[in-house]
């Protein structure tokens, strides 16, 4: 099933659009409310001030009006022209039959004047009329308007606020759709420079570098590249070395097998049991070139965060078992009798109790049983391979445990020394082992924070491995 993928530009412009449409969309709203009562306000005093600039030309013409008094029927009232849409009605008061209309626009509603003085609403005819009413002098004034009329206004305004408010949203949209195509461009020409760069091009990408916001990632990429490059070609090596070192006793098996049954065919010479005992010894050293090349592996390509701590009683263990391992290899392939002396400083072993180095207990065995191997295949003498263990401070206050293994053998020149943790590397072609041992060891203690350390002793070869203490947690870890 494939995953849909996400537009950041679209999220941006729909951001974009929905923040601008949110805070215009708030403000036209609080804006509408305030309009409409301003224009009710604004409308209210249009009444007010038609309704006195009527009663002043009333009172201009009050000697006519009062010499020639109407009766209280409208056939005698007064048109008069209507100004701005407001409907005006004039009245007489008399005490003896009222109000007295004496004059009405077209279309005023009737006896608006009979409303109380001020401001006020009426029902005319199925329509609701704003009224405005003032007594002045024996005389009455009324306007007022449709509140329809007001309404189609209100309208009107809100019209004229909302469109320019949509053509305005739709412009924002536009402007950000093409303003985050433009600042997402460096993306694009990353894109565009990573899906043209071949598959063995391991050199920097170079797009986005002189952006502030891509470089951080574009600098993570190459770095990344930069590793990979560093695994591929260690990869690599690590193949070409193999497939040398296991081409030699191939071709050694295979020339014994050859010569064995060439024996075979002549029963009488007696070499064939020699020559599968040398296709064994062949068979064997391939194995175990092999096992190294599969523990090497596992070892470069374990997890730091799965490392467990091994603490004092385990660390003893660990080393009594690699004791126990290298003897009996020894004797399984015959090296030069040797003892194997361990020494613990400090010998008392409540003193291991609060000691813990970052590294399990099998991979510390693998490492004390390495030194141990080079050691026994290479010793002379009678004297013992010495083993110490000790824990100490180094010059830079900090605390580790040091590993030493010391034989006597022809041992090595510094610059051997330089060279012997490198893959296969021996001394000569005709040296025994696979030339792996150290180099796990020395990935071993990298993998703990330490380090791996071979000087010439006269006569033999010391080797420390030191390893940086932690805090022990409160059950120790079991060997």
């Amino acid at each position: 099933m494939t995953r849909r993928t996400k537009s950041l530009r679209l999220r941006l412009v729909l951001g974009l659009t929905l923040a601008s449409s949110l805070l215009w969309g708030s403000v036209a709203l609080w804006r509408f409310n305030s309009l409409e009562h301003e224009i009710n306000a604004m409308l209210d005093e249009r009444l007010a001030a038609s309704a006195m600039m009527v009663a002043g030309i009333v009172h201009q013409l009050q000697p006519t009006v009062s010499a020639q008094p109407g009766a209280a029927g409208d056939s005698n009232t007064t048109p008069l022209i209507a100004r701005d849409g407001v409907a005006c009605e004039v009245s007489l008061v008399r005490s003896e039959v009222g109000l007295v209309p004496i004059a009405r626009t077209a279309d005023a509603p009737e006896q608006v004047t009979h409303g109380a003085v001020g401001f006020g609403f009426i029902t005319k005819g199925g329509k609701t009329w704003r009224s405005y009413v003032v007594e002045d002098d024996g005389l009455r004034i009324a306007t007022a308007d449709r509140m329809d009329a007001r309404d189609h206004l209100v309208q009107a305004a809100w019209r004229a606020m909302a469109v320019p408010f949509a053509l305005a949203l739709a412009a924002i949209a536009l402007l950000s759709w093409w303003i985050s195509t433009h600042t997402l461009r460096p993306l694009q020409q990353l894109q565009q420079e990573l899906r043209r760069r071949p598959p063995q091009d391991h050199t920097p990408v170079q797009a986005g570098r002189d952006t502030q916001e891509l470089a951080p990632v574009v600098d993570s990429l190459n770095h990344l590249l930069e590793r990979m490059d560093a695994a591929i070609a260690h990869e690599r090596r690590w193949t070409a070395d193999a497939a040398h070192e296991l081409r030699t006793p191939l071709t050694a098996i295979k020339t014994h097998v050859q010569v064995a049954q060439m024996a075979l065919a002549t029963p009488a010479t007696g070499m064939a049991g020699q020559a599968l005992a040398h296709a064994g010894e062949g068979i064997a050293h391939m194995q175990h070139t092999l096992e190294q090349l599969l523990r090497l592996a596992r070892i470069e390509s374990g997890n730091p965060a799965e490392t467990t701590l091994c603490q004092g009683p385990a660390i003893m263990h660990a080393a009594e078992l690699a004791v126990q391992q290298s003897r009996q290899r020894a004797e399984a392939e015959h090296w030069p009798s040797a003892q194997v002396h361990i020494t613990q400083t400090p010998t008392a072993a409540a003193r291991w109790q609060s000691l813990s180095i970052a590294l399990p207990p099998a991979l510390l065995t693998c490492a004390i049983t390495n030194l141990l191997d080079n050691a026994l295949r290479h010793h002379a003498g009678s004297h013992p391979v010495e083993l110490t263990l000790q824990s100490g401070r180094l010059a830079d206050g900090s605390q580790c445990v040091t590993i030493c293994v010391r034989d006597r053998g022809p041992g090595l020149s510094p610059g051997e020394c330089e060279q012997a943790q490198k893959r296969f590397w021996r001394k000569t072609a005709s040296t025994a082992g696979s030339g792996l041992g150290l180099t796990i060891v020395r990935r071993i203690a990298e993998s703990a924070g330490g380090s791996l350390t071979l000087q010439p002793a006269d006569p033999g070869l010391r080797v420390q491995l030191r390893l940086p203490m932690q805090v022990a947690p409160r059950s120790p870890t079991p060997g």
